[in-house]
């Protein structure tokens, strides 16, 4: 079986498939930086001890900033390392070609005007052309976008409220979700399990009869990983193609006549489930909790997804809505849910530029828009669909996974894996109120004892990486919006990942003369911004 490898040696993350299944598999591998040319031979090598099959062909993506020599070594190194053939790329035509790759179109004869969205970047509009002589070719011009809704009206919210409207707002997040309705005293959080806990884990469990959601499923995750589904939201709506395998899914995941599915042990034995119903299973288990919190049946939700969500997962979003018992489903943009919570009660100057960073578990939304008489007027929407707070908790979880190697020689069996990915998760949280924690050993091993600790500083140095792709997703949210960072006045801080210290800093230096805002509870706000739209759309609406 022949392997292409595509490989980004600044980040260290390499993608590969074989020729035949399509599928790709992802790891990660030391970083070659520009001036590391001493390192390109080694990269190859453990590039090649962790595919185990014929090498095919290398597509190398390399910033403008590596230079001949390194591009050299490159090329060379990969040949003798047995590839058939070794290209370098830049990163533009690796987005171009990664958006292209899942296209299936077959242009006519003569000009044909197609739109495609490219998910890091604003819309593009592209001419195919096909000559007499069969001859294809494509250009395309950035100028011209797909019209979308680019203006919303801020709800005002205010008492007395009238709570037989039950409106209900909904954030269905990748690492957890959050449900937000209207009381007599405003709009409130609802608590979503029997701890009173307003933010419930995105995980479910099929291990009994029935499911169960939430922080129950985490705790039991290590004994039963393998009845349990995690990051539905970067699966839905996708097709597997489209979809980065994580080493830590206990799940299988395969593709039926197009369509992704999931293999999953429940207690009856192996059983395929869709994205969908897992959905829907944490829709179902809102939906009750939000019920028993509001002492009715409740039949009408807003459902909020990234703005970077495509037609096909805003479909799926809306069935798995409608298999969890909803029967009127309207769907928000989280930024724009996000702006209507902080906008709800406070004094906005007219022509005010704002950039609202909402950093999620599992994706990242970057809106730039003015404020124009109560109105918000979209300039640009720009994400990363596939980077959230989860790659921190992996930067921890390899740094820990390397130390307790080395240092203390434990090897990590299943139930081990999982152990340390909630610890994980656990650590990167308290780093943003703490400036040092760690990890017991006995925890892994009872017979040895020890801490491995580790700081905010050294944590925020581990994520250089991840901090420069978020600076990137800035800078391009900047650049679609004809901005200089100079120009916008307010920042809101969205999501549970904009609570890290090294998050809030690097925002506070990219724009120094902004106004921070920042809430106590940055994940509840999505779900509450949906709440307060709900609440002001017509009865009959």
């Amino acid at each position: 079986m022949v392997f292409h490898v595509g490989i980004d040696p600044c980040s260290g993350y390499v993608s590969y498939c074989n020729e035949y299944e399509k599928i790709t598999v992802d790891f990660e591998i030391n970083i070659v930086s520009v001036d590391e040319i001493e390192k390109v031979a080694l990269m190859f090598e453990e590039i090649k001890s962790k595919i185990n099959g014929k090498l095919g062909y290398a597509c190398i993506r390399l910033h403008e900033n590596y230079g001949n020599e390194i591009r050299k070594k490159f090329i060379e190194c990969g040949l003798k390392s047995g590839f058939k053939t070794a290209e370098i790329i830049n990163w533009l035509t690796a987005f171009f070609l990664n958006a292209m790759s899942q296209i299936n179109y077959k242009p006519l004869k003569g000009n044909n005007d197609t739109f495609f969205e490219l998910p890091e970047y604003s819309p593009i509009f592209l001419t195919f052309t096909v000559d007499k002589n069969e001859i294809f070719s494509v250009t395309f011009d950035i100028s011209k976008t797909v019209k979308k809704r680019s203006s919303y009206s801020i709800p005002k919210v205010q008492a007395p409220f009238n709570i037989e409207k039950n409106a209900i707002g909904i954030d269905l997040g990748t690492s957890r979700c959050c449900v937000a309705v209207i009381r007599k005293n405003g709009i409130t959080t609802v608590a979503l399990d029997n701890n009173g806990e307003r933010l419930l884990p995105s995980y479910v469990s099929y291990d009994e009869e029935n499911v169960k959601c939430g922080q129950i499923v985490v705790e039991r995750l290590r004994n039963f990983s393998k009845s349990t589904i995690f990051d539905s939201k970067r699966i839905i709506g996708r097709s597997l193609s489209d979809i980065e395998i994580d080493l830590f899914w206990p799940f299988g995941i395969f593709e039926i006549s197009s369509k992704v599915c999931l293999e999953v042990e429940k207690f009856s034995g192996k059983a395929t489930v869709i994205p969908e119903e897992v959905a829907a299973a944490l829709l179902k288990h809102t939906k009750q909790k939000a019920e028993e919190f509001q002492g009715m049946p409740l039949s009408k939700a807003v459902i909020t997804v990234p703005a970077a969500f495509n037609e096909a997962q805003k479909n799926a979003t809306l069935e798995a809505a409608k298999i969890a018992g909803w029967k009127e489903i309207i769907l928000l943009p989280e930024p724009i849910a996000a702006a209507f919570a902080y906008f709800n009660d406070r004094s906005i100057s007219n022509n005010s530029n704002v950039l609202l960073f909402d950093l999620g578990g599992g994706t990242l939304d970057v809106c730039i828009f003015k404020i124009q008489n109560n109105q918000i007027e979209i300039i640009s929407n720009t994400g990363d669909s596939k980077f959230g707070g989860r790659d921190f908790d992996t930067v921890l979880i390899n740094y820990f996974k390397n130390a307790l190697s080395t240092k203390y020689g434990i090897s990590f069996v299943k139930h081990k894996k999982y152990l340390l990915m909630v610890k994980c998760q656990k650590i990167k949280e308290i780093l943003s109120f703490m400036v040092n924690t760690g990890l017991d050993v006995d925890d892994f091993d009872a017979n040895q004892e020890g801490n491995i600790q580790i700081s905010q500083e050294g944590f925020q140095k581990m994520c250089e990486l991840l901090l420069n792709r978020v600076k990137n997703t800035l800078n391009a949210a900047l650049h679609n919006s004809n901005f200089n960072s100079n120009q916008i006045n307010k920042v809101l801080h969205v999501g549970g990942g904009s609570r890290m210290p090294m998050i809030k800093q690097l925002l506070r230096n990219m724009f120094p003369e902004a106004e921070h805002c920042i809430e106590e509870h940055p994940d509840e706000v999505v779900a509450i911004g949906a709440a307060y739209y709900a609440y002001s759309l017509p009865s009959d609406s």
